[in-house]
């Protein structure tokens, strides 16, 4: 076992991220020389090893010389690219690049590669999609899920290619790319991308049961995951590959999302990280012991000089080189708040319209200073969002258990419901959330973690024969509330994980998407395309100052409890919005509906069935049919 306890002097334990955030580490090319720098304060040599083949055992060995604030360095003269090269610590412990652009096949070695040489045609050139973070519509996904059975009719089945393939179908119905595309979403959020370890990268393994994971066990934060690379053994592959991935996103005005997962390391004392600078880079307790706020063994400590700059160094990296439009921290409470702070500055400079989010929790206790946590409400005025479960729960009931939620019958969330719809900021003193601004909040009810919506309903319901009216009540509650929001893939047409509530390494049987369920379930499908295109059209709700929508929306009052009705206007927008989530039709009255809407007709433009159009007369009262959302045009006889 590596020890922890080789002390750092007090000069580097001080250093600022200021102070170091210019040093270039990681394996700097040019075709004439290749400089090697790598931080490794703990280590009394350090030696770099390299060769043209990373199974042969016997490489170059080259002493490499330190400076005053831990710095290994070395440069080698002629072209070095595309050779394998590791670290060897105090001639006992041989490791990988924490810079490394890319590596061998299982992470082995440490690659050095010229970046330029990587990109596809016209990559560099092509412009960013200009998604507006106000406008954001999130729809995460897992690279290997979304094309690996049979049924996504993709040839690159899994892999950073097969979301390249266009004009993929399922007996007539659209597959991989195309789903994406039909719905409208802006941005896709992906489940983690970057190097991980905790898979087999080689072909031959791909699709065997006991091989598959989400990736959440980080192993090189720059290098992209070589098991959805076409060729695992050719370090550029998963380059090129996941370069190709988001250049087809973009040329569909589609905004790409990475998920990072930062918070902590898969290897805690054998990292090579802690290899390389023994108890630097992750949180520690008295006794020396990793500190366990991540839950999974320990935690990474962003606040450190060095750590933070890996980590800023990381997502810049992935903004300049692979042009990706944001990023979702997992965990993020254990990411000390400065860090998001100045990375988010940082990263606002090379792409105005990059948006972050994250996680607003930890699994166990952290040393971490409280005032340092990203809990919820760490994020008011910070310009980044936060995963709002407060609404997520109040719409449906605990994540994985048989509690209800509000369109279950649980009408006593009625005011947590309103708060989400209203953005989860102080809407009044009844309705108070945790948000400065609207743009703060992602709405969603479910996601990769946890029941998925479907399997939740199944379990809390004592009748599923009606689901979809329950599924759709869900959704447009996501969609026609204030903040951002996001749904899990699948979700559009009923996906189901057999009840696996924390699929992460479950076999694809479980995981992966199966396109005869849009064939099955096309009716929710569109209902949420609808839902999409409908959020779209009403502009209001690109609004996310409190003070604006304080001004927009209105909400009905003193009314049934199973009934959310709110009105939503600015401009020349008038729009109605009736939530009757009873297992009955309701009414509303024509006198308390004209508290909120002065004329006699009015225009339906979704319902049950989706966007449709309707004149509405509301002389008697308003008809609400059972368990649904409906929208209505006020003043306006064009409609949607």
């Amino acid at each position: 076992m590596i020890g922890t306890k080789t002390k750092i002097s007090d000069r580097i334990k001080n250093l600022t991220y200021e102070e170091v955030e210019d040093e270039k580490l990681g394996a700097i090319y040019s075709k004439d020389k290749t400089t090697f720098r790598v931080f490794s304060p703990t280590s009394d040599t350090l030696d770099l090893l390299i060769s043209d083949d990373y199974m042969k055992v016997r490489k170059d060995k080259y002493q490499m010389l330190k400076n005053e604030i831990g710095i290994y360095e070395i440069t080698l003269e002629g072209d070095y690219r595309g050779f394998y090269y590791n670290y060897l610590v105090d001639n006992k412990y041989e490791v990988t690049d924490p810079y490394s652009f890319t590596a061998s096949i299982n992470s082995l070695s440490s690659v050095v590669v010229d970046m330029e040489e990587t990109d596809p045609p016209s990559f560099r050139e092509e412009k960013l999609p200009q998604n507006l973070e106000e406008d954001a519509i999130i729809y995460e996904m897992s690279v290997k899920n979304y094309t690996a059975d049979r049924s996504s009719g993709i040839k690159n089945k899994g892999k950073f290619l097969g979301l390249t393939e266009e004009g993929s179908s399922f007996e007539g119905v659209s597959t991989g790319i195309d789903n994406i595309k039909e719905l409208g979403v802006s941005h896709v959020q992906l489940l983690p991308i970057y190097d991980f370890i905790s898979v087999d990268e080689d072909d031959s393994c791909f699709f065997d049961d006991d091989n598959y994971n989400w990736g959440y066990d980080p192993e090189l934060y720059f290098a992209p995951e070589g098991s959805y690379a076409t060729d695992p053994y050719d370090p550029m592959s998963r380059i090129v590959d996941a370069k190709k991935m988001i250049q087809t996103f973009h040329r569909n005005n589609i905004s790409v999302v990475m998920d990072v997962v930062y918070n902590h390391t898969f290897k805690s004392y054998d990292s090579n990280l802690n290899t390389l600078a023994r108890g630097y880079y992750h949180r520690m307790n008295e006794d020396g012991s990793f500190s366990n706020g991540s839950g999974v063994g320990n935690e990474v400590k962003s606040e450190n000089a060095f750590t933070r700059k890996l980590i800023i160094d990381s997502l810049c990296h992935w903004v300049r080189e692979y042009k990706v439009d944001g990023f979702r921290f997992d965990l993020m409470a254990l990411i000390d708040l400065d860090t998001i702070k100045i990375a988010l500055k940082k990263l606002k400079k090379i792409n105005p319209n990059i948006i972050i989010y994250g996680e607003p929790w930890m699994a166990f206790y952290s040393p971490l200073p409280l005032d340092k946590q990203i809990l919820k409400g760490a994020q008011r005025s910070n310009s980044f969002g936060v995963f709002n479960d407060d609404f997520r729960d109040a719409i449906k009931g605990d994540v994985n258990g048989y509690e209800k939620g509000y369109i279950q019958g649980m009408f006593s969330n009625k005011t947590k419901i309103e708060t989400g719809i209203a953005g989860s900021i102080r809407f009044d003193d009844r309705r108070i959330g945790f948000a400065d601004d609207a743009n703060e909040t992602i709405n969603y009810f479910n996601c990769h973690d946890n029941l998925i919506i479907y399997d939740k309903l199944a379990i809390s319901l004592n009748d599923t024969r009606e689901i979809d009216s329950y599924i759709k009540l869900a959704l447009g509650l996501i969609f026609l509330s204030f903040g951002k929001p996001f749904i899990y893939e699948g979700n559009e047409f009923n996906h189901s994980k057999n009840n696996d509530a924390n699929s992460y390494r479950s076999p694809l049987s479980i995981n992966s998407i199966k396109w005869e369920d849009k064939l099955n379930n096309m009716d929710i499908f569109n209902y949420t395309k609808d839902l999409i295109k409908l959020r779209k059209s009403i502009k209001v709700f690109s609004k996310t100052k409190a003070c604006d929508i304080k001004k927009s929306l209105t909400f009905m009052e003193d009314i049934d409890e199973s009934l959310v009705v709110y009105q939503i206007k600015s401009n020349n927008e008038n729009y109605l919005v009736a939530i009757n989530a009873s297992v009955n039709e309701m009414k509303i009255e024509k006198e308390k509906l004209k508290t909120l809407v002065p004329v006699n007709k009015i225009i339906k433009i979704f319902s049950k069935k989706g966007i449709n159009k309707t004149n509405t007369n509301v002389e008697e009262g308003l008809i609400l049919e059972s368990k649904s959302v409906n929208v209505f045009k006020i003043g306006d006889e064009n409609g949607l």
